[in-house]
């Protein structure tokens, strides 16, 4: 008999199968951002910065604080194979292959824990079948929400181990929790703002479970939850301190274009049970050319675990019905009737696409799945062969929706370069600080030498006379030579931003903000000199990196007790 989590190994690869396939597949909507953000990350890395903030290349060549923004977490899995060697393509596809499997290895392991390991095959298979899932890699390629998906069980295995398991909760047990927890604001952070709420909220229910258990109120397990709750916000306020405090200094319409607004992003009823597939974007009204049905095997089977609440005699029956609740309101989320709420909360606009709900309602319904597989078996080996059948049933019905549109992959494709070619395809997605009072650019000096794939012109004279020798460029580092005949006021072709600082050979500088574009800029007087630009830690970044610092360090000591 196979031991079932090698059995969901190896339906696990069969899924990551289409990522051996030469070429990647560009078509699919966000195929270009998994792969130049890529880029873009490891010029920060090779630029000395251990935690790179500063994307060059985007806002034409003027550059801008991506990672800020957007959770880097995934990008740092993918660049630690890019730097032993691996190209940019490949390196995404090993970590795809990874969070593929480690999303039906976490949901196996949950829901092994709580019914067994066959039930716990039965919801790993789900939930990496799940049709949301696999359209995520391969329609939307959503590279950091994907991996996303991977830590979801992870995150709600290790609250419930810490407020639900017998005995008192253990420093490990706490040092897991919060560790879970962070990985996912840190790895995508819109779906960090769903998930985190909605884990408290779960966390909270099984509290009372226990208290109605063991009737007494869980005051250890309550103080375990919350101390893991802000070690968890602590380890990821690196990131997301800066995100919520200088959300004002970028223009973030940029992330929220008309179709990007969640008023016009819910789901019709009928949208969540087509079995229609297609490669296409979501658009205004329901003739959407992607899918979004919660599939067939894993509504009956979510559907079996609340009969199996009802009428089963199960362990965990409480668990049971939270889950139910949560699948419910996961679905509920994402149709217009719950506009009223997405209304009241301030901000479900950065959500952008209220059927982002489906990856949890995926999550709990693969543990309700787990529930009625459970249910069925009784502890009774005669019914595997009912199993293996309903795993092959759940494979075939989602195994079309492995297969991607495959595109070849060019080496422009995979530069510098590419990005501002994608901005002036795709004019409105190019970003711009709220410092530039001229907008998004359009033109810039450095888009001639992109297109034209020549070096770029770091900076310029717009005053005085001189001459200007470009000599390093990276992420958020530039430095130039520079022969100034007059005094001269140097322009780097670079947006201001807090952090940037200036060195006039090896001496800190003044520099400020001019001109529409608001570009870096610096006073100099005659002579030959280097001079160089650096994005640094603000003290608002350099208090949130030393949060994080000290909050790793308590979870290394709580690690290390016994």
């Amino acid at each position: 008999m196979p031991h079932p989590l090698r059995l969901l190994l190896l339906f696990s690869l069969l899924a990551c199968a289409p990522l051996l396939a030469p070429g990647y597949f560009m078509l699919a909507h966000d195929a270009h951002h998994s792969l130049t953000f890529l880029v873009e990350f490891d010029q920060g890395i090779r630029s000395g910065f251990l935690w790179p903030r500063w994307s060059p290349d985007y806002a034409m060549g003027y550059g801008y604080p991506l990672f800020t923004f957007y959770s880097p977490l995934a990008f740092y899995a993918a660049e630690i194979p890019h730097l032993l060697g691996l190209g940019v393509v490949e390196s995404v596809k090993l970590i795809w292959g990874l969070a593929m499997i480690a999303a039906g290895v976490g949901m196996y392991s949950f829901a092994r824990r709580l019914w067994g390991p066959w039930p716990g095959f039965v919801a790993g298979l789900a939930y990496l079948y799940a049709p949301y899932h696999l359209a995520d890699i391969y329609v939307r390629a959503a590279f950091a929400e994907f991996v996303a998906f991977a830590i979801f069980p992870l995150a709600l295995h290790s609250f419930w181990a810490l407020v639900m398991e017998d005995g008192r909760p253990r420093a490990r047990r706490l040092a897991l929790a919060a560790i879970s927890l962070s990985l996912v604001p840190l790895t995508h952070s819109v779906t960090g703002m769903i998930f985190v709420p909605l884990a408290a909220l779960l966390t909270a229910s099984w509290l009372l479970l226990r208290w109605r258990r063991e009737a007494r109120p869980p005051l250890y397990e309550t103080l375990a939850a919350a101390g893991a709750g802000a070690l968890g916000m602590g380890l990821a306020a690196i990131f997301l301190i800066p995100l919520v405090f200088e959300g004002g200094y970028i223009v973030q319409e940029h992330w929220l274009p008309t179709t990007y607004n969640y008023l016009v992003q819910f789901l019709y009823p009928h949208q969540l049970f087509s079995l229609d597939w297609g490669f296409g974007h979501a658009l205004v009204g329901p003739e959407d050319g992607m899918s979004f049905q919660l599939g067939l095997w894993l509504v009956l089977l979510s559907l079996a675990g609340v009969a199996a609440l009802i009428w089963g005699r199960l362990p965990h029956r409480g668990l049971l019905f939270t889950l139910a609740l949560a699948a419910g309101a996961s679905i509920v989320g994402t149709l217009a009737v719950s506009r009223p709420l997405w209304d009241a909360l301030p901000l479900a606009a950065l959500v952008q696409f209220p059927w982002r709900l489906l990856a949890f309602a995926n999550l709990f319904m693969a543990l309700l799945a787990a529930a009625a597989a459970a249910w069925a078996m009784r502890d009774r080996a005669d019914r595997l062969p009912i199993l293996f059948a309903l795993a092959l049933a759940i494979l075939l019905a989602s195994y079309p929706y492995t297969r991607p549109q495959h595109t070849p992959v060019t080496a422009a494709q995979i530069s510098p370069a590419a990005i501002p070619r994608y901005e002036l395809t795709y004019p409105l997605n190019v970003a711009s600080t709220a410092f530039s009072q001229a907008g998004p650019p359009t033109r810039t000096p450095k888009l001639a030498a992109y297109l034209a794939d020549e070096p770029l012109p770091l900076a310029g004279i717009i005053a005085g006379a001189g001459e200007v020798t470009a000599l390093a460029h990276g992420a958020g580092a530039e430095r130039v030579l520079v022969q100034a005949q007059t005094p001269i006021t140097l322009q780097f072709y670079t947006y201001w931003y807090p952090g940037w600082r200036a060195t006039v050979a090896g001496a800190p500088h003044p520099l400020r903000a001019e001109g529409p574009d608001a570009l870096i800029t610096l006073d100099l007087p005659p002579g030959e000199y280097e001079v160089a630009i650096r994005f640094r830690n603000t003290p608002l970044r350099t208090a949130a990196a030393a949060l994080s610092a000290l909050s790793l360090l308590i979870v290394f000591v709580l690690l290390a007790r016994r």
